[in-house]
């Protein structure tokens, strides 16, 4: 079959254009010629975008730095769209920096520089710097910390490590993309696991308070972060950050997350602000009347969940998770913990999206568009998993002061919210009692989880025997 006709003048230009500016050029210690660099580019932006302006820009994005071409002649020859791309790339163009300055000051000033920049030049950076890591990737793995006697950096490895997380910070807009994700690979398998970067308080302001970790705007309007419980590990965070990548690749929508921070004491995540948000359970507390549409909207927003295929390479297990809280429970004896993991075996499998943690509290509104929050539990595994953790908030506590607490709700509204999900998500003529039966143990498990932190186990006695221990 034939392949399908596309113009790509303007890009095969601009890599002919390329090619004749470093002629005769190495790329620096490869051993091969300098258009192999501009070339991975392309392709490397070719994964994020069609676009052939922003396709030439990375064929071209060196010309200004390391050769004679101008400003002017690219524009001349490639408009002045290209050449802003190229220019916002380019290093000679910041302003108030020169070579007398030190090294960490030059490169501060480019990552600034590109974090300020249009989201489009960000794609074309993505290439360049996408195409750098890869190479210090492979070299690393051949010659280990001997690489950075190559570099100018007068701090070696600890300089670049600094140089390639601030690139990563500035890049973050592009978080859900597949070159970005790579970008952060080899930066973690050269590097190491990010460390929580210390942040001031005072520039922050509470806006939620939850059951392990408290919300805080910054107030520059822009950024928020979850910042948990000083009892809770640092591996909670750092899997909500690594989780949080790995779901924008699948396609679903959550606020775009940036970094591990710190206060000193607590360890969390900074997300991008969405603005004017609401969760579901606080608008249902200001809207009662609209609970019903609330609600299906929600359980609207949990088939869509349900049907994304998860990696199980990326993403755990929902059945290690419970088999983990089973054999970490000391209120069972080994012949009941037999019994708790033949019935985890013998539950449906799936290999569908779980939130983990799926309620109404954990998905916001803002603007007409729905974004799933708090993802540190996301797994993957049968609905019915995801629906124990719905029933057990809904209605396994019948204690309205926690349910006010959590939800803002009274236990009637939640009982009622727990009903409407059951009609939105398997159909108008679903039998509730049905379904919350085939639920109950599965939120059983969850109580077991929950009961490895506090003493909550005896109010569950009935339901984990009856269900799960016969």
């Amino acid at each position: 079959m034939a392949n399908k006709f596309i113009d790509s003048t303007l890009l095969d230009k601009a890599i002919c254009f390329a090619v004749q500016a470093h002629h005769n050029t190495e790329r620096r210690g490869k051993g091969f010629p300098y258009i192999v660099h501009p070339l991975e580019a392309v392709a490397i932006v070719a994964t994020i975008t069609p676009d052939q302006e922003l396709l030439a820009a990375a064929a071209l994005h060196d010309v200004l730095e390391d050769t004679d071409i101008r400003l002017e002649d690219l524009r001349r020859e490639f408009g002045d769209r290209v050449a802003m791309l190229v220019e916002k790339e380019s290093d000679k163009f910041v302003e108030g920096v020169s070579e007398e300055d030190s090294w960490r000051d030059r490169k501060q000033a480019a990552i600034d520089r590109i974090a300020a920049a249009p989201y489009e030049a960000k794609i074309v950076a993505m290439g360049d710097k996408l195409s750098n890591m890869r190479a210090i990737a492979r070299d690393y793995d051949e010659l280990g910390d001997r690489l950075w006697e190559r570099f100018h950096a007068p701090g070696g490895r600890a300089d670049h490590e600094w140089h390639y997380r601030g690139l990563a910070q500035s890049l973050n807009d592009l978080a859900g993309t597949h070159a970005f994700s790579e970008f952060v690979a080899h930066i973690e398998h050269v590097f190491g696991k990010p460390k929580p970067e210390p942040i001031n308080l005072d520039d922050y302001e509470v806006s939620g308070d939850g059951y392990t970790a408290i919300s805080y705007n910054h107030k520059d309007g822009t950024r928020m972060m979850k910042l948990y419980a000083d009892y809770m590990p640092i591996s909670v965070p750092e899997q909500e950050l690594a989780v949080s990548w790995a779901i924008m690749d699948l396609g679903l929508r959550i606020p775009k997350a940036y970094r591990l921070v710190t206060d000193g004491k607590r360890v969390g995540v900074e997300f991008e602000r969405i603005r004017n948000k609401r969760s579901f359970a606080r608008a249902i507390s200001q809207e009662p009347d609209q609970l019903e549409a609330y609600v299906m909207d929600f359980a609207r927003q949990c088939k869509i969940l349900h049907a994304t295929p998860c990696n199980t390479e990326v993403f755990p297990s929902v059945k290690d998770h419970f088999n983990a809280a089973i054999d970490a429970s000391r209120d069972f004896n080994a012949a009941q913990k037999e019994k708790l993991h033949a019935w985890v075996a013998a539950a449906p499998d799936a290999t569908t999206c779980l939130h983990g943690d799926m309620h109404i509290g954990n998905i916001i509104r803002a603007e007409g568009k729905d974004y799933w929050i708090d993802l540190a539990d996301f797994r993957y595994g049968h609905p019915y998993f995801d629906m124990g953790m719905l029933y057990f908030v809904c209605i396994s506590n019948p204690s309205d002061a926690i349910a006010q607490r959590l939800f803002h709700l009274s236990h009637a509204q939640m009982v009622q919210v727990w009903e409407v999900f059951v009609n939105g998500y398997f159909g108008p003529d679903a039998d509730i009692e049905a379904v919350s039966r085939l639920i109950e143990p599965y939120a059983a498990l969850y109580m077991i989880h929950f009961a490895n932190r506090e003493a909550m186990l005896p109010h569950w006695r009935g339901p984990i025997e009856n269900n799960l221990l016969k």
